[in-house]
């Protein structure tokens, strides 16, 4: 179940960033080491290698793959740590880290598959440890994985420390954070490797484990943190407007079923529109002017008589300044809008200013949610069920 939990977050992270990568294409480096490590962790539990390697035909297959995707991944960052290097701060880097990598995953295939493995095995490199060949195996891809690392953490703690860097600045600290962790993961490999050959381990197998599991979590943990934070705003942005689509929605659907030539499109169910993350902004926008549009022609349905009788009910609850003119608005509306779903006709309405609202889009939008707070209040409520016994159907 744990191993589950970095595999769904990879996952997760990987189909978040793929749009964007395909768009801009100095993005792909990073989505491909994403992609990379979420295919190694997704083969990473036991049960799911065994099953693979069964359905393949092959042996151990599945530690093969877990570490070419680790190669891909530690070149894919150093790759994006170069590339943002080279672009932000004049900074050239070698291009061998792209060349090295395509030569590191060819002699792990020459040496796995030079290499007789009658039995899966719960580590490759501890249970074949006697096996040249996968002595060889092992020291090319910690050597490689080793080096990646430590040249993507130099890089990034040399760009990321510049003053001008700002949250892509603190992101570059926290990768080269994780890629000093996974550094330490790989010498702990090499460590754990020559032990093992020597057959000598000072520390039981199940130590071993759980010591490289938690180091490699934790390097995973802190590049995929690096790596969100510069669009940290832009997602808390984008957070904050969906909840604010979701809190419209009420006021939204009830006020444009009353008057529903003011909606552009088809209104989704409650839950289908709640779960919809695509496009908010623009329906955000969208909502606002449906709303304002339907309380403009249901202005026709509340005369002045009307809109007394909402002031005087607000002001005998206790409410006073805009909090009264809120509650009025909301409770002339619940009445205008039963009484065009009545089919009545319009009164003497006259347009009036709303009682809140604002300059642009963000104060709009606050004004609305208060508004639609009011609309579902009791106040509201009391005053539209006191209107319906009044008033014959």
């Amino acid at each position: 179940m744990i191993d589950a939990i970095p595999a769904v977050l990879l996952w997760a992270v990987t189909l978040w960033r793929a749009r964007s990568a395909f768009r801009r294409p100095q993005r792909l480096s990073l989505w491909l080491a994403f992609a990379a490590l979420a295919v190694a962790m997704t083969v990473r539990p036991g049960a799911i290698a065994s099953a693979v390697d069964e359905h393949l035909h092959v042996t151990n297959l599945t530690f093969l793959i877990k570490h070419i995707c680790g190669t891909v991944a530690a070149a894919s960052v150093l790759t994006f740590v170069a590339d943002m290097a080279e672009s932000k701060a004049g900074i050239r880097v070698s291009r061998l880290h792209k060349a090295v990598p395509v030569v590191a995953v060819v002699l792990l295939a020459a040496c796995f598959f030079a290499t007789p493995q009658p039995h899966e095995a719960e580590d490759l490199l501890a249970d074949y440890a006697d096996h040249a060949t996968i002595l060889a195996y092992g020291v090319v891809w910690t050597s490689y994985l080793s080096a990646a690392l430590l040249s993507a953490t130099l890089l990034c703690f040399r760009w990321g420390r510049r003053p001008d860097s700002g949250l892509v600045g603190r992101g570059l600290l926290l990768i080269g954070t994780g890629t000093a962790v996974g550094l330490v993961y790989a010498l702990h490999r090499v460590a754990v490797l020559f032990i093992d050959y020597l057959g000598n381990s000072p520390r039981g197998e199940n130590v071993n484990h759980a010591l490289s599991t938690d180091l490699l979590f934790l390097a995973l943990l802190l590049i995929v943190l690096g790596s969100t934070l510069p669009a940290a705003p832009r997602v808390l942005a984008r957070i904050r407007a969906h909840w604010q689509l979701v809190s419209l929605y009420p006021l939204w659907r009830a006020l444009t079923d009353a008057v529903p030539e003011t909606r552009l499109d088809t209104p989704p169910s409650r839950a289908a529109d709640a779960a919809n993350p695509l496009r908010t902004h623009d329906r955000l926008y969208r909502r606002t002017i449906e709303i304002r549009d339907s309380i403009l022609t249901l202005a026709d349905h509340a005369p002045a008589e009307l809109r007394g009788r909402s002031y005087d009910h607000a002001t005998s609850l206790g409410f006073i300044g805009a909090h009264a003119d809120i509650t009025t608005e909301a409770c002339w509306l619940a009445v205008a809008r039963e009484e065009r779903l009545r089919g009545a006709a319009t009164g003497s309405g006259e347009p009036m200013p709303p009682a809140s609202g604002g300059r642009d889009l963000a104060t709009e939008i606050r004004a609305l949610i208060t508004l639609s707070t009011a609309y579902r209040s009791r106040a509201t409520q009391d005053f539209l069920r006191a209107h319906l016994e009044e008033t014959p159907a």
